[in-house]
């Protein structure tokens, strides 16, 4: 059953109000100046559903303006609306956990993560001015390992597909300093990971030294909340070092294919690979249905606003599939335009 649009959009701003007002509206500080004319509540419940909308933020607001009017009648011009949700971003990175506890996250049996590409600008000859500095870079990435411009994407979700936390990184970045970042802020925030110089052995067998990120991760307060259960992840974050360091500095039991020795090995390692299936379904989801290449950002602010609208829509899509009796995974036809 497709949704309409009407009751699409009441069950997600019910949603959404219902967690802001309980979990956010409490940690905001008082504004002076008078009462805005679009409430918090609506500023997210429009940012989330934009995930769905194929077109660009802007022509977003003008189809808003059109065929919404009843539901926001003081709707706000394009710059307010972006500075509007743009400091929200710290309540949409709260809504990612929240919204994964009423999906089942404190009763998973383990978590799996990875990384996804994220392109921000497509390749072209010359040259041209960059928007972003070093928190992006050249990498590659993807099904097809081909080189893009950008930031690469760590997700860790469930075993039912609920998105619990991210950290984004430069595209350049190795992802087992992501996932050091990652764990480190899962277990104190206000921790620093661990840097090349602090490794055991800095330097590689041929004599050069290990790289470590190659700009800023984050954000910190994406990453979710600390979790008791084990992390299934793929052989690019595989290191004996690392996961006895990941175990010992935070908690965290991370295991990968290289994890299982003995007779019953390749029995596991197919399990393994069958219990990470999940983060990859999540991954081509946050591709396709909800547009993670390419957008549109045009800082770093930006970027960070986007990406967890997305995750908390996709969260949101699960809630609401499973509430209206259709298929968990069922974004593209939740509703009809």
């Amino acid at each position: 059953m497709t949704l309409d649009l009407d009751t699409f959009l009441v069950a997600l701003y019910t949603i959404v109000d219902d967690l802001y007002q309980q979990f956010c509206a409490p940690l905001k500080s008082p504004t002076p100046g008078k009462e805005e004319e679009l409430s918090d509540s609506e500023v997210l419940t429009l940012a989330i559903c934009a995930q769905w909308y194929k077109g660009s933020e802007r022509s977003f607001i003008k189809y808003t303006a059109k065929h919404w009017c009843s539901y926001f009648p003081r709707l706000l011009h394009q710059s307010a609306y972006n500075r509007r949700i743009r400091n929200l971003v710290g309540a949409l990175m709260h809504l990612l956990p929240l919204t994964a506890r009423q999906l089942g996250a404190y009763a998973a049996a383990y978590e799996a993560f990875d990384t996804v590409p994220v392109p921000l600008m497509r390749c072209c000859r010359g040259q041209k001015h960059r928007l972003f500095g070093d928190e992006a870079g050249v990498g590659r990435g993807g099904s097809d390992h081909q080189w893009y411009y950008g930031c690469k994407l760590l997700v860790a979700v469930t075993r039912e597909g609920a998105i619990t936390g991210f950290v984004l990184a430069p595209a350049s970045t190795e992802d087992r300093w992501v996932a050091e970042a990652f764990l480190c802020w899962r277990a104190n925030k206000w921790a620093e990971p661990f840097t090349p110089e602090e490794l055991p052995r800095p330097y590689r067998r041929n004599g050069k030294k290990y790289v470590g990120p190659t700009g800023p991760l984050g954000p910190r307060s994406g990453v979710g909340d600390r979790s008791p259960v084990p992390y299934v992840v793929d052989r690019g974050f595989f290191g004996a070092w690392w996961t006895a360091h990941w175990q010992e500095e935070y908690g965290a039991i991370v295991f990968t294919p290289g994890s299982y020795v003995g007779e019953d090995a390749p029995k596991l390692r197919r399990q393994h690979h069958r219990w990470r299936q999940v983060v990859e379904t999540i991954n081509e989801h946050l591709e396709h249905v909800f547009g993670l290449p390419f957008p549109g950002a045009r800082s770093k602010g930006g970027l960070w606003t986007r990406v967890a609208a997305k995750l908390v829509a996709l969260n949101l899509g699960i809630w609401l599939n499973r509430y209206f009796g259709r298929p968990d995974f069922a974004f593209a036809t939740l509703f009809s335009w």
